[in-house]
């Protein structure tokens, strides 16, 4: 499992720094032993099926012919919060917090433009900032570190930047402007309302749904 390796590999990184090589192995394995009993979640917007399966297919053209298949694994999703492994104990607090969170917004839009890159390792089309979504990562955001769901400092100090990923991690460096070539000057623009975010959980083998979470904010009565 490539995501769990990678949060292994972010615990273990302070060990590598401790003197004692029998340490440094001692502290190794109780890390996978913990990391591997937790279970690893993704906060994420899930396109609507049509929308879906226009992106899936996109990333299904790339995957035959420049033999990647990376971008494959997860659904098509623009990430609210990146994966986490959570301990099954604070599962259900986390849902309660989501579900709470959720009552504080309401649907939106949300608009897909073009194609666009990070460095040379990742191919997304573009999703439009908007005030709505900016706000609703930032309380997912907020509901992970409040809480101590995640204990890390946060690394990425840029900022949101919104997404739906199409080629990634395993693009070799030389095919990555072939591809680039082909994409930059291609039209995309779709739009679709997010009437809700989700939670998946990975099974170790795929990204399963966990939990959908309503936006649905109370109207306010005015008083005459």
């Amino acid at each position: 499992r490539d995501e769990e390796r990678i949060q292994i590999d972010m615990y273990y990184v302070p060990f590598l720094r401790h003197p004692s090589p029998k340490l440094r192995n001692i502290l190794k394995t109780l890390a996978e032993v913990l990391i591997l009993k937790m279970s690893l979640f993704l906060t994420a917007i899930i396109p609507p099926e049509a929308l879906s399966d226009q992106v899936d297919d996109i990333r299904k053209e790339l995957s035959e012919r420049y033999n990647i298949h990376a971008a494959l694994k997860p659904p098509v999703h623009i990430t609210l919060y990146r994966p986490l492994n959570i301990d099954p104990n604070a599962e259900q607090k986390l849902v309660k917090l989501l579900r709470s969170l959720s009552l504080q917004h309401n649907p939106f839009e949300i608009n897909l433009l073009n194609f666009d890159t990070f460095n040379i390792q990742t191919i997304f089309v573009n999703v439009l900032k908007n005030a709505a979504l900016n706000a609703l990562q930032k309380d997912v955001s907020a509901i992970y570190h409040r809480n101590n769901v995640d204990t890390k400092e946060p690394k990425n100090k840029s900022g949101f930047h919104p997404h739906i990923t199409v080629a990634y991690r395993d693009i070799p460096p030389n095919v990555f402007p072939q591809i680039w070539e082909e994409l930059k000057n291609r039209k995309f623009k779709r739009s679709f309302v997010a009437e809700h975010f989700s939670l998946l959980k990975h099974d170790g083998k795929r990204w399963q749904l966990f939990e959908n979470f309503p936006l649905r904010k109370p109207q306010t009565l005015e008083l005459f």
